[in-house]
C-alpha cells in the first residue's frame, strides 16, 4: 500500500519557505509571501491525504468527493475547530459553490475523470488540475494548494510520486499554473488552449516526480 512520507515532503515545503523571496523575483506574477500558516495547512492537506491512502480511498470516486471539499477547507483554515467555526459562512459558502456552481462544480471534474479513466494517473491528475484552477474556479480560494493536494492523491493511488512543491519545480509549477488560472473555459479554450496545458502538466508531473516522497 503506497504512503506519504511526510518528514521528505515537509523539509522541500520548507526549503521553498526559505528561498520564496529570491523565487518570487523569477516568477511572471509574484504571489503571496509562504508563511508559516500556508505551510502547516499543506502539510496537514498531506497527512489528511496520507491517512486516505491507508484507508484506500480514492477521492474520485462520488462516494469520496467531500474528501476534496474537505482539502480545501484543510488549506484555508486548517483543522482547527475554533477557527472552522470563525470561517463557518465561509465553509458553508465554498461548500454550495462546491457542489452547485454552473461552469465548474465538482460534478464536472467527475464526469471528465470518468470520461478519461483509462489514461495515466499523471494525464487526469492533470486534466483535474485543469478544471479545477481554470475560470470559473471550482472553490473561492485556495485553488492553486488545493489542486497541488488533489492531483497528489490520484498520483500515489496509482503508486506515482505525489506532487511536492520543492526548489527545482516551483517555477516550472508557478507559472504555467498563473496561465491557468487567467484562462476561461469556453469552446474555443476547450478546443486547443486547454489540452495544450493539461499535456505540459501531464509531462511536468511525470518528470518532476520523486520516489522519496513515498514510502
Amino acid at each position: 500500500m503506497t504512503r506519504l512520507h511526510l518528514k521528505n515532503i515537509a523539509k522541500s515545503l520548507r526549503d521553498v519557505q526559505k528561498e520564496f523571496n529570491i523565487l518570487n523575483k523569477k516568477l511572471h506574477m509574484s504571489r503571496d509571501p509562504m508563511d508559516n500558516v500556508i505551510v502547516e495547512n499543506m502539510l496537514s492537506g498531506y497527512k489528511y491525504i496520507d491517512k486516505l491512502l491507508g484507508k484506500g480511498v480514492d477521492i474520485t470516486k462520488k462516494k469520496s468527493i467531500h474528501h476534496v471539499l474537505e482539502l480545501n477547507h484543510i488549506v484555508l483554515c486548517g483543522t482547527d475547530p475554533k477557527v472552522r467555526e470563525e470561517f463557518s459562512k465561509h465553509i458553508k459558502d465554498t461548500t454550495d459553490r462546491f457542489y452547485r456552481q454552473k461552469g465548474c462544480n465538482i460534478g464536472d471534474l467527475l464526469s471528465w475523470h470518468r470520461g478519461n479513466i483509462k489514461k495515466s494517473a499523471w494525464k487526469r491528475a492533470a486534466g483535474l488540475y485543469i478544471l479545477n484552477l481554470s475560470q470559473p474556479q471550482l472553490f473561492f480560494e485556495g485553488n492553486h494548494r488545493t489542486g497541488a493536494l488533489l492531483m497528489s492523491a490520484v498520483l500515489a493511488l496509482d503508486d506515482k510520486s505525489p506532487f511536492v512543491l520543492n526548489l527545482d519545480n516551483a517555477e516550472a509549477y508557478f507559472n504555467p499554473s498563473t496561465l491557468v488560472k487567467f484562462t476561461q473555459k469556453n469552446i474555443v479554450t476547450s478546443l486547443w488552449k486547454l489540452p495544450k496545458l493539461r499535456k505540459y502538466f501531464a509531462e511536468f508531473l511525470k518528470n518532476q516526480g520523486h520516489r522519496k516522497y513515498l514510502v
